[in-house]
């Protein structure tokens, strides 16, 4: 088991794989590719690298707000419910939940 305290983990992230994370994301973005890296240093305490390259799938997306509501159920049906009401959405359970499938963007 590493010794390291979460402050001395958050220092090595912000000093040694950050940067690491982010060339190598900006290398995928040159080349089209979309990129997502996590890391968690404590429970709750996480950093992230991610570039969307133009034409992605939902799935980045989706995972990016999972990471952003920190794994809270809640809040991520919350964060659907209210990008389903603005951009639309496909998906029957928001559907059963009164979003509509057509969204408000254009309103």
């Amino acid at each position: 088991m590493n010794s390291m305290t979460p402050q001395e983990r958050e220092a090595f992230y912000d000093r040694e794989i950050a940067p690491a994370l982010l060339s190598l994301s900006r290398r995928c973005a040159e080349h089209g590719i979309s990129f997502m890296a996590l890391a968690e240093w404590a429970p709750g305490s996480v950093g992230r690298t991610v570039n969307m390259a133009p034409g992605h799938s939902d799935t980045l997306p989706l995972a990016n707000k999972a990471v952003a509501v920190s794994g809270n159920t809640d809040a991520m049906i919350h964060a659907l419910i209210k990008e389903g009401k603005k951009d639309g959405h496909s998906s029957i359970y928001l559907f059963e939940l009164g979003v509509p499938f057509e969204g408000m963007a254009g309103d």
